[in-house]
């Protein structure tokens, strides 16, 4: 068997507890999708298993968004954003038993221009960033692949967005409209969402130049946002069931930390729930409830 350390660790102790798998390795989306249809239709598997990072997650889940059909994951990508939102632990046997015994949560999901996601949308600088990555080097080098395309967009003049909130304006420079508390691995963003609330938090950044942009990097890394956002203004946060993103000039998107294109960008806090297979330990956040 051939395939990552943890996925090979991670199928060998499914199978030492007893569980039957069928591993596809499909070779496009669309392959996927269509084996995902086809197991679900065929009724013979108790639960979906996908392994791979947050974009691939999406791809397989938004095929099962709807149905009875329960998701679990083996996270392999470089954030893992929605790994750390529900707690997967790093060890290829307790995902195994996660997997096999863990309960199942209903996970609300958004739509950004009518494609379903789990995490987030933006628009703006991280979109900048993911635009310009080189996913080659990315298996290669992990995180360390995002520098150059970092910089990249911090030399990049701050973009000018109009984001409508539930019908009102609001200007900003960069903006994450999210359906979960974390951002970029375990960075904690949005705290008054989360993966089982139905709404989304949009995260408006007001930077007036470059240093206000890295000022506001400083305190997303830092965990200190909402007091940034008290201190400053320059970080603007509202409750948010529907956004609409535009601009002068066509500005990159992204959903899920994958490319989406470019500006316009409508994100809906959306009215259907994936099944999800989480932790024992997993609790939903109080700020979220």
């Amino acid at each position: 068997m051939t395939g990552s350390p943890l996925l090979v660790a991670v199928t060998r102790a499914l199978l030492r507890a007893g569980a039957e798998l069928t591993i596809t390795q499909p070779d496009s989306i669309e392959a996927a999708r269509a084996q995902v249809g086809e197991a679900v239709a065929g009724g013979r598997y108790d639960a979906i298993l996908a392994a791979g990072g947050d974009g691939t997650i999406r791809q397989v889940a938004a095929t099962l968004i709807g149905t009875a059909m329960p998701l679990g994951i083996v996270p392999m990508g470089t954030g893992n954003v929605l790994a750390h939102e529900i707690g997967v632990p790093p060890e290829a046997r307790a995902i195994a038993d996660m997997l096999l015994n863990g309960p199942v949560i209903d996970a609300a999901c958004a739509r950004a221009n009518d494609k379903p996601f789990l995490l987030m949308a933006g628009a703006g600088f991280d979109a900048r960033v993911i635009a310009a990555l080189d996913h080659r080097l990315k298996s290669q080098v992990g995180k360390a692949a995002y520098a150059g395309p970092m910089l990249g967009a911090l030399v990049h003049a701050v973009d000018t967005l109009t984001v409508t909130i539930d019908g009102k304006p609001h200007e900003a420079s960069w903006a994450v409209i999210s359906n979960v508390r974390r951002y970029g691995g375990n960075f904690v963003m949005a705290r008054h969402t989360g993966i089982e609330v139905r709404g989304l938090q949009a995260i408006l950044f007001k930077a007036r130049n470059r240093t206000v942009l890295v000022g506001q990097l400083m305190a997303l890394a830092m965990g200190t946002l909402d007091e940034r956002s008290a201190r400053h203004g320059d970080v603007e946060m509202l409750p948010c069931h529907k956004a609409h993103v535009t601009a002068h000039k066509a500005v990159p998107t992204q959903i899920d930390g994958d490319a989406f294109g470019v500006t316009p960008l409508v994100v809906e806090a959306g009215a259907t729930e994936l099944r999800l297979i989480v932790p024992k330990h997993h609790r939903k956040p109080a700020a979220a409830r």
